[in-house]
């Protein structure tokens, strides 16, 4: 009899797990390239957050804390043209800025609510903006001059 009372017990809160009011944490996706994020602001609500490179070059993203040299309180790494980063949770009511590594001119404005649990989700990356294309690309003559250091 035990063993039926807690079968019908987890078949009950698997069948709980998958109603259609069980709701999993969204993820936000922000695109980093060279021409910087898309979208510039995320407002999004407290669940995860990630990064996608779609430039031509490797990029680095950041989330430095407000006091000067402390360690980032989330660094993505080097992600290579079309990798994805790890998500970062963000549960925390805000407004955020993460920024490019090499150059701290491109950022991205990450909003969480302050005052309600949740609020309507603007994080959709704008199809219209594309990254700047790789120089030389589809050029039949190209000169690309090597950069000389002089000591």
């Amino acid at each position: 009899m035990r063993r039926v009372a807690f079968l019908a017990a987890v078949l009950a809160l698997a069948a709980a797990a998958v109603l259609p009011g069980a709701r999993a944490y969204e993820v936000q996706t922000v695109e980093v390239s060279e021409g910087g994020f898309n979208p510039t602001v995320c407002q999004m609500n407290r669940e995860y957050l990630r990064f996608k490179n779609v430039g031509s070059t490797p990029r680095r993203v950041v989330w430095r804390p407000p006091t000067p040299g402390g360690e980032p309180l989330f660094d993505s790494g080097w992600l290579a043209p079309g990798e994805v980063s790890n998500a970062v949770y963000m549960g925390f009511p805000g407004t955020f800025w993460f920024e490019d590594f090499e150059n701290a001119g491109n950022f991205v404005i990450v909003k969480t609510p302050v005052y309600s649990a949740t609020w309507p989700v603007e994080c959709s990356p704008d199809p219209a903006k594309r990254p700047p294309a790789p120089p030389c690309t589809g050029a039949a003559h190209c000169l690309r001059v090597p950069g000389v250091a002089m000591d």
